[in-house]
């Protein structure tokens, strides 16, 4: 019954230390996304309308001088942007860039032009 007991421990922290090392992985997976991207308007990038994404999961929406702060997660090629007030946009994300459906059919593509 001892050795029984030992085992499963043995077991139960192996399983353990590769839970958290493949968590680790999931977390620096994010950080190449991590950085300043502008909305594409026409065939040039905007300094008015902005996202910023942050390496501790928050990111601040700049449209025209006003600020809105959001949680942002990553799943598979989707980026979620979390809203205060309980919502969540839903968009796709590649190395470069985010592409938003908003409300009313409107798409918005964000090009990266900043990495941290």
């Amino acid at each position: 019954m001892k050795k029984k007991c030992q085992s499963l421990i043995r077991w139960l922290i192996i399983l353990i230390i590769i839970s958290v090392g493949l968590g680790g992985l999931g977390c620096d997976a994010t950080k190449k996304y991590v950085g300043t991207y502008g909305a594409v308007i026409g065939e040039s990038v905007s300094t008015e309308t902005v996202i910023k994404l942050r390496e501790n999961g928050q990111g601040i929406w700049t449209i025209k001088g006003n600020e809105v702060s959001f949680r942002w997660s990553v799943k598979g090629n989707e980026i979620r942007f979390h809203t205060r007030e309980g919502g969540v946009i839903i968009g796709k994300i590649g190395d470069n860039s985010i592409t938003l459906a908003l409300p009313g059919n409107k798409v918005l593509l964000f090009k990266k032009t900043v990495s941290y």
